[in-house]
């Protein structure tokens, strides 16, 4: 666990390090381990500020999302069967988590309490805005709701998410799945040189250099589908 890369993020994160078995057991060592602080927070303290309880909540959560950001944005680009797997595997423990501390009575009560001290504690116009945003969230997770409205609330939190992510897939799968293959050296005129050739997807490199420079057209002086080009000075070529 130590030789983890997601619980060691000082700076960017090291894309080339990240592994599909680095993401379930980071996710769950980082999920084990804000329940704790949080439930040792509210436990030790009954005066709560911004110093002692929603700095060290906000780093907790800070230091998740720098751990889940990047295996987010590798499973859009570099989706493999394996990173997928580890992904789908997070997805449901992320949601219940954040369920459960949207949902936590206890924890709305602080940062109510908080909120209610700002002119007191001398909270600047930022800390006021997160306090704003976090008991709004609250409100959104259902932390007002009966119990088993809460349950259901959670229910219906988990299928969204996986549905996203089926629908995020599917998009994904068909992106990869389609090209247009050209058959003449005209199709690639008006291209840069450097640009991919041959074939065209819908990726934003490939997709943009066409899009942007390409004359196959459907009359002179238009783009991909019949769109006039512009050219670096933003005026109609």
């Amino acid at each position: 666990m130590n030789q983890n890369p997601l619980l060691d993020l000082p700076g960017l994160p090291p894309f080339s390090s990240i592994k599909p078995e680095h993401v379930e057991p980071a996710i769950d060592a980082l999920l084990a381990e804000n329940r704790t602080q949080t439930l040792a927070l509210l436990d030790a303290l009954d005066d709560y500020t911004w110093d002692n309880f929603v700095q060290p909540l906000e780093e907790l959560d800070d230091k998740l999302n720098r751990a889940w950001s990047p295996v987010s944005h590798m499973n859009s680009v570099v989706n493999s069967e394996e990173l997928r797997a580890a992904y789908n595997a997070c997805l449901p423990k992320l949601s219940e988590y954040g369920t459960e501390m949207g949902q936590n009575e206890q924890l709305f009560r602080a940062y109510e309490q908080v909120a209610n001290q700002a002119d007191e504690l001398g909270l600047d116009a930022s800390q006021r805005k997160t306090l704003d945003n976090v008991l709004r969230d609250f409100r959104l997770s259902g932390v007002a709701l009966s119990e088993d409205r809460k349950a259901r609330f959670k229910e219906i939190s988990l299928q969204l998410s996986n549905l996203t992510s089926r629908y995020e897939e599917n998009i994904l799968d068909a992106t990869n799945a389609w090209s247009k293959p050209f058959d003449t050296v005209d199709a690639l005129d008006g291209l840069p040189s450097g640009s991919s050739g041959g074939s065209w997807c819908v990726w934003c490199p490939s997709c943009r250099a066409r899009l942007s420079f390409s004359r196959i057209s459907s009359g002179p002086g238009t783009g991909v589908g019949g769109r006039r080009a512009k050219n670096r000075s933003g005026s109609r070529a």
